[in-house]
């Protein structure tokens, strides 16, 4: 289960019941409420000032609370605004708040040291055997194998993001019937959309070396050829009807060509 992260108010079971409390109006309760949180969670120490208390309350509101007890009332008016009585004897004060963030970062640091002590006394078979089940699958087409550490935790894909001079290396031997920089940029677009957990991946230069070599694939002939060939373009087949219907030699090349130009138009 994820720790909860938000902050809380504290009001005690028999708030709604005090004398000063009980008494009060809807809208003088609810500013009360909403003033205490409001502090809390902007670290004031139970200071409203005047712009904003008038802009998130009515003034009957403001001042029910500042007239609800003749000793203590719940608002004392201030140079500026006003102030929550006794705020700080029930909620958390701005230093409080930065001391226990400063202890949680500091056991936070200790701990990470610590585990980084574990790590290191452990022998480099047990690492592998660790992260082993985490490190994506890559499928290999050729005798060469980039080495790469393995990923633990997964990670977006950032938009600025380049392969390695290995990993491109490998691209231009497994798949050299690839537009590389057009495939490159398609890939970089089509996982940064990706939504949730579906753009995160451990290793993206395996997952880019496998998409390259994917994009290979559908430049392969049908079954039962023996060569690699890409698909003739539209261009080649108006060029060769032409010569079919016409026929000619080379020296008609260069009106075939534009022809041809013409038909692709």
């Amino acid at each position: 289960m994820a720790k909860d992260d938000r902050l809380y108010g504290k009001f005690t079971q028999d708030f709604a019941d005090n004398p000063k409390i009980l008494p009060l109006s809807d809208a003088a309760f609810r500013c009360l409420v909403e003033a205490t949180l409001y502090s809390r969670r902007m670290l004031t120490d139970g200071f409203l000032a005047t712009r904003l208390a008038t802009a998130k309350w009515s003034l009957a509101a403001l001042g029910e609370l500042a007239t609800n007890d003749p000793l203590k009332p719940s608002f004392l008016a201030v140079d500026g605004g006003w102030m929550i009585h006794d705020y700080a004897e029930h909620q958390d004060t701005k230093a409080e708040v930065e001391a226990r963030r400063s202890r949680n970062a500091a056991n936070g640091s200790k701990g990470g040291i610590a585990r980084a002590k574990r790590v290191a006394s452990k022998s480099v078979s047990e690492i592998q055997a660790e992260t082993e089940t985490e490190t994506e699958t890559e499928t290999t087409t050729s005798n060469e194998v980039v080495k790469e550490r393995p990923a633990t935790r997964g990670s977006r894909l950032s938009p600025d993001w380049m392969p390695s001079a290995a990993s491109v290396a490998t691209a231009k031997k497994d798949a050299p019937n690839v537009d590389h920089r057009a495939e490159h940029a398609t890939f970089i677009d089509y996982w940064i959309a990706q939504p949730g957990q579906k753009g995160v991946k451990t290793n993206w230069e395996s997952t880019w070396r496998n998409w390259m070599r994917r994009k290979q694939g559908d430049a392969k002939p049908k079954r039962g050829n023996t060569e690699w060939a890409l698909r003739p373009t539209k261009a080649d087949q108006n060029a060769a009807e032409f010569q079919r219907i016409y026929g000619g030699g080379n020296e008609r090349a260069g009106s075939i060509q534009a022809i041809d130009a013409g038909l692709s138009a």
